[in-house]
């Protein structure tokens, strides 16, 4: 009873937008999604997965069951033992990308604009393109709302860069990003165009674990000199003076190889004065959020610095999908009829994909979805090879198709085990190759006033469910409403990451991946209304009325985590990317951000170009 009662007050039980068993079919992607899981299944995938939101992105929400299924048969070679026979398509491609994401899609776009004669097929496992650059999709009390599954902003580039000319290869125009202006009779407070930089004044909440019950908001925190903070005195000044000392340019780190024989964890300790309990109760993840993971098992290479973002980002832009606007740019290049609209800002952001334009016979630019890459080995000697086999799942079957080059363009913990015949050297290299989990959790909102009356669009913490949260401004080519509000809709963003400081690197990923597989939906559902009642009732926040629904998107292997010696190798061993990175393998050359050490759309974009490169200039030179 005494459950039932909490249900009721979090409004477990009321009606939003949230699947139910009959419905589950209809929204992912046309049943095509589950058409391969047994009724056990399908109620183990409602249950797991959750309501996964409106339009072309409905049943593709993070890592949904069928791929996390489908990923651990690769992990278990399932489909590569000999016992399943694969069906020949009798196709052959100029050239295979293995990931449909961000890195996969500019690298297929790189064939075409180097040789737009070769015919390019891009083999994506999930249900829709896009990697972790995608959206998921509300409608709240008539207003169809958009918000990040994980890659979220972009920045401007200055002229003449690379990635300006990118962006004007591909459509897209930063100057043209206008956002809500406010429109109501409250006084503005600053909101931010991404939920990743929470804007100033933003607060710190102290929980039970510093002894506060009920909670306690700390607004504006740094101005405030942590005054009123429940922290030791010695904590409060080592903070205090990191602060200044950050704050300080002459104190900027710049990145040197002698970095990246430390951890992060080391360097804030010797260069701040930090002390290791302050670390861990205060900055994990901290300067190492945009690695999912803390600074204890980090290399200090990837130092970034802050602590929080304070507000910075103010030349960023995000699409209401995040970086999903800049997948999308992609295909519309790619395959100009793959998007209904027309190629402007507006036109790719609100067409509709037309799913049955990606994979049409014919057409020397293809994207396949639903296709989960199990195998790819040169026919024969790498060195004298003319193609590769590569094999790969749908619906439960196995295929087989040959290709003259192929981009590995997924993640190194896919790619490590589907490369059936990577030497040694490479698969020692993707040995050292670390990735951790992260959950996105997008909560959509009848309004956000209760956030508005402690002066905030977001905050931090440092217990419990996720480290941080905000709203965000949409841009005006693609808001329903062009105006916002304390008492608009809007869909509040929440990170998750799983850090245990102390552990050694793989156990803390293994542990927060354990956790994300084992937690069924309804549980994160409670535990997010708890967690949000808890921060935000004493300031009206109602969960059984403002919650109009919640979308998770769960990534297992979400951050690329460079580890001492990644950048630059250690014990006389070169570095684990440069082995990769320096020369295809035969026929075969290695894409995807975690190549770079650095988790950005941009080096997603680059390592591309790279491998294209390489392989333009080998298997594929005219």
């Amino acid at each position: 009873m005494a459950q039932d009662r909490s249900d009721e007050l979090l409004g477990m039980n009321r009606r939003i937008l949230r699947r139910d068993f009959m419905n589950s079919a209809l929204l992912a992607s046309g049943g095509t999604l589950l058409g391969t899981l047994t009724p056990r299944q399908l109620v183990a995938e409602e249950e797991w997965t959750g309501y996964s939101g409106m339009g072309d992105y409905a049943g593709s929400n993070g890592n949904t069951y069928e791929i996390v299924h489908a990923g651990h048969q690769i992990r278990d070679n399932v489909f590569t033992a000999g016992a399943h026979e694969a069906a020949d398509t009798g196709e052959t491609f100029d050239c295979v990308v293995v990931g449909g994401g961000i890195s996969g899609l500019a690298a297929a776009l790189a064939f075409q604009k180097r040789n737009p004669k070769l015919s390019c097929l891009v083999l994506e496992n999930h249900p829709v393109f896009g990697g972790e650059a995608k959206r998921n999709e509300f409608i709240i009390d008539g207003q169809r709302i958009g918000a990040p599954q994980g890659s979220d902003h972009f920045g401007t580039p200055k002229d003449r860069t690379f990635t300006a000319e990118y962006y004007e290869r591909i459509g897209i125009d930063p100057s043209k990003f206008e956002y809500q202006n406010w429109g109501s009779d409250s006084p503005e407070i600053p909101v931010g165009h991404s939920f990743e930089f929470v804007q100033n004044p933003y607060g710190f909440f102290f929980g039970a674990k510093f002894g506060q019950n009920p909670g306690l908001w700390l607004i504006d925190p740094w101005t405030r000199k942590l005054e009123g903070a429940p922290l030791p005195p010695a904590m409060r000044g080592e903070l205090l003076k990191y602060q200044a000392l950050h704050s300080d340019p002459a104190n900027r780190i710049v990145p040197s190889p002698e970095l990246d024989r430390i951890t992060m964890e080391t360097l804030m300790m010797q260069r701040f004065g930090l002390s290791q309990e302050t670390i861990r109760t205060i900055f994990t993840p901290g300067p190492g959020d945009p690695y999912g993971i803390g600074p204890d098992v980090l290399s200090a290479y990837c130092w970034g610095g802050g602590v929080m973002n304070r507000g910075l980002g103010t030349g960023s832009h995000a699409f209401p999908g995040g970086n999903d606007g800049i997948a999308r740019h992609i295909v519309k290049t790619l395959i100009p009829s793959a998007i209904s609209g027309d190629r402007t800002l507006p036109g790719v952001c609100l067409g509709h994909i037309d799913f049955g334009a990606l994979d049409r016979p014919g057409q020397l630019a293809r994207i396949r979805l639903h296709a989960t890459v199990v195998g790819v080995c040169h026919e024969g000697d790498p060195t004298k090879s003319s193609t590769v086999a590569v094999t790969y799942t749908r619906g439960g079957k196995p295929y087989r198709l040959k290709a003259r080059a192929v981009v590995l363009a997924g993640g190194s913990w896919t790619t490590k085990h589907i490369v059936l015949d990577l030497p040694d050297a490479q698969r020692e290299a993707y040995g050292q190759f670390y990735r951790s989990p992260c959950m996105i959790a997008n909560i959509a909102l009848r309004n956000w006033r209760f956030l508005y009356k402690l002066g905030i669009s977001g905050g931090y913490w440092f217990e419990g469910l996720g480290c941080f949260a905000a709203i965000r401004k949409l841009p005006l080519f693609a808001a329903a409403a062009k105006t916002m509000g304390p008492d608009s809709p809007v869909v509040l963003t929440l990170k998750v990451t799983f850090c245990h400081a102390g552990l050694p690197v793989e156990e803390q990923q293994t542990r927060g991946r354990a956790e994300i597989l084992a937690t069924p939906f309804r549980e994160y559902e409670r535990k997010i209304r708890e967690q949000l009642t808890e921060m935000f009732g004493a300031t009206g926040f109602d969960a059984r009325r403002d919650v109009a629904g919640i979308i998770l998107n769960r990534w297992g292997h979400a951050y690329g985590t460079p580890t001492p010696g990644f950048f630059y190798g250690k014990d006389g061993k070169p570095a684990p990317r440069d082995v990769l990175r320096n020369a295809p393998f035969g026929r075969i050359a290695f894409a995807n951000t975690d190549l770079s050490g650095d988790p950005s759309h941009v080096t997603s974009i680059t390592e591309a170009e790279r491998a294209a490169s390489q392989l333009l200039n080998s298997a594929l030179r005219t």
